[in-house]
């Protein structure tokens, strides 16, 4: 479960970070000074959710609530271009709250 957070958030993160970069330079281009902010603040927040999906195997729900939120704000901000970005990141902030924590009592050595 740790492995599919961290390659949901991975994928996640790189899908944001080109939606990012796809809005920010449309709004460069065209013009408009809003939709280039709003796609740079997608492109930073996507690295965040980067290392929130290595952060989740040892703070894993405080890192879900970062992965779902950075999911919705991305799809709000970017609307369809954030699409990808936005389902890898919701399942792999659900799959976070779903990480079980290792316990020392749970560790068995063969006898």
């Amino acid at each position: 479960m740790k492995t599919w957070v961290a390659v949901l958030s991975i994928l996640g993160g790189l899908a944001g970070v080109v939606s990012g970069l796809i809005v920010t330079f449309s709004g460069s281009i065209f013009g408009e000074e809003a939709m280039a902010d709003s796609g740079a603040s997608v492109f930073w927040v996507s690295f965040l959710a980067i290392i929130l999906g290595f952060v989740s195997w040892k703070f894993s729900k405080t890192a879900g609530v970062g992965l779902l939120v950075i999911s919705i704000y991305g799809f709000i901000s970017n609307g369809l271009f954030f699409i990808f970005a936005f389902v890898f990141l919701l399942i792999a902030g659900i799959l976070s709250f779903r990480i079980k924590p290792n316990n020392a009592s749970n560790n068995k050595v063969a006898s």
